[in-house]
């Protein structure tokens, strides 16, 4: 398998991946609690492993992964740092990336805290607008939200990942007996709907569709394009920042997610636009 693990590659290799796909993945998560039964890395090392996967399948380089979260789960050993730190190494991460040659990137967030989520989004902005870089940042379940999939904390849809990405970290038999809430955990009870086949499906998607973002990116975007990107994307922002979650109940918001990972970007900001008002 192609090494795409920007630490263990050597300068030619590197130059080779660039040449290949100016492009980067960068992974964001946590350390934070996921119920008894997930690591309390699963953000992390699910986003990293979504990024590796996608970078040798369809090209790119994949950068060591960022634990440090905004906000967690009122649980033990459950990390939370502050808005303006995270914010601030974001913008210093993407300026860095555009500093040593790349074009493109990939921003993974596999912790869904609204306001990580936010925060990562708009170091992403204030970067494209001060540089020539194209940075897509998300969650990773914007890319199959149309399949389902709108973000869940420790249950099915996180837990069938994990199950999936790293079967030896998950342990079904901590979690409590079936005739009891689970503690810390939020979405459907991955007790009766988790499952490895669901995280395989979810996991390949997922990949495919942010390797193909990245080459369109990278290849197939001009630079009015890449203008209407940007403003998709901060409309996109300005959404969450005024809803937070209760945007993520609205029909036109899911349609802009949508279209965003899709490439229809003037459909994306109508739809964000929309719910603005």
């Amino acid at each position: 398998m192609t090494q795409v693990r920007w630490e263990y590659l050597r300068p030619r290799d590197m130059e080779d991946r660039i040449n290949h796909l100016p492009a980067v993945y960068i992974p964001f998560g946590s350390l934070e609690w996921h119920g008894y039964h997930n690591p309390l890395g699963l953000d992390t090392i699910k986003a990293r492993a979504l990024c590796i996967r996608a970078a040798e399948k369809y090209d790119g380089v994949v950068t060591p992964p960022t634990y440090w979260p905004i906000g967690g789960m009122p649980h033990p050993w459950t990390v939370r740092m502050s808005s303006e730190l995270v914010y601030n190494l974001a913008v210093a991460i993407f300026q860095q990336m555009a500093h040593v040659g790349f074009r493109v990137v990939i921003a993974v967030t596999g912790h869904y805290g609204i306001e990580q989520v936010i925060y990562i989004k708009k170091a992403a902005l204030d970067v494209m607008y001060q540089t020539g870089l194209t940075i897509y940042a998300l969650p990773e379940y914007e890319v199959v939200a149309d399949e389902g999939y709108r973000g869940d904390h420790a249950a099915k849809w996180e837990t069938s990942l994990t199950q999936y990405l790293f079967p030896d970290l998950v342990d079904m038999n901590e979690a409590e007996s079936q005739d009891q809430p689970m503690d810390g955990v939020g979405g459907e009870d991955p007790r009766l709907h988790a499952s490895k086949e669901l995280g395989k499906k979810t996991a390949n998607m997922i990949i495919d569709r942010l390797g193909m973002v990245a080459r369109r990116l990278a290849f197939e975007t001009s630079p009015r394009q890449r203008s209407n990107f940007i403003q998709a994307s901060d409309s996109h922002c300005r959404t969450l920042e005024k809803y937070t979650w209760q945007a993520l109940s609205k029909d036109n918001y899911w349609k802009g997610v949508t279209d965003l990972w899709k490439g229809n970007y003037s459909e994306a900001n109508s739809a964000f636009s929309n719910l603005e008002g």
